[in-house]
């Protein structure tokens, strides 16, 4: 299907999807502001309930891999359903009744969400450079890549504190990303 010559004349279509959707992302770049200010705010607390959220989720998933073993016994497979799912079980609990020490674990998983995340700003970043306002998405994976790496270099000295406030300035980061893409959208579509 070949281009006219109008809708070469326009912009991308990505752009009208951004322009069409920036009002949902206005509101999702003040709800990820919010959370981050929240989050820098008290950073132990957010530390503290990633840490217990991922030792219940843990938790439960251990049971439903342990009952699920049971159910496909005769297929193959149990004694390792069961293994992995009595290892889940066990460490959701420790990590959920013992969050300070589950916190360092935390630490180390969050470094690495951090990075990963970062690079698929990046990546997104890439993707949509013909957009207005998208260097403030490549500023954000910047910051987010570099607060992962912080945090992991930092270990185990912040193991509490800092994961809290390196995943709020990376909110705080990304929320105005989307706030100034969609800004850049609508002025464009003026």
């Amino acid at each position: 299907m070949a281009k006219t010559s109008s809708q070469s004349a326009e912009s991308p279509p990505a752009h009208g999807l951004v322009r069409a959707m920036s009002g949902k992302m206005i509101a999702l770049g003040i709800a990820l502001i919010i959370c981050g200010a929240v989050a820098i705010a008290s950073p132990a607390i957010a530390t503290m309930a990633v840490t217990l959220f991922l030792g219940l989720v843990l938790a439960v998933g251990g049971i439903v891999k342990i009952v699920q073993s049971f159910l496909m016994k005769e297929r193959g497979g149990f004694l390792w359903q069961l293994l992995v799912g009595t290892i889940e079980l066990l460490g959701g609990l420790l990590v959920y009744f013992n969050p300070m020490k589950g916190a360092i674990a935390i630490t180390i998983v969050i470094a690495l969400v951090l990075m990963a995340e970062g690079l698929a700003q990046l990546g997104l970043a890439l993707k949509m450079r013909s957009q207005r306002g998208v260097g403030w998405m490549f500023l954000s994976g910047i910051v987010t890549t570099v607060a992962g790496a912080a945090l992991a270099m930092r270990l185990p000295y912040d193991g509490v504190y800092a994961p809290g406030t390196l995943v709020g300035i990376s909110l705080l980061f990304a929320g105005w990303a989307y706030i100034a893409i969609a800004l850049a959208a609508r002025k464009t579509g003026a």
